[in-house]
């Protein structure tokens, strides 16, 4: 099985992305595991020493105006 988990930004995005990566391993060892983040994000710090494979990619806000 492979399987890819995006999420940062946040701990509170990138930490129960790294949960959910740990309970996989746990059920099926031989998963193939990537985690995807932005270079921007607190990722950046907390991917490389993770122990899983990772992206971090070049990423940009969403641009929205408030109609009011």
């Amino acid at each position: 099985m492979r399987v890819m988990i995006s999420g940062g930004g946040t701990g509170g995005h990138l930490y129960p992305a790294l949960n959910i990566a740990a309970a996989l391993r746990r059920v099926e060892p031989a998963c193939e595991l990537m985690l995807v983040g932005a270079q921007r994000g607190i990722e950046h710090r907390i991917l490389p020493t993770s122990g899983y494979r990772y992206r971090l990619l070049a990423t940009e806000p969403l641009r929205r105006s408030r109609p009011w």
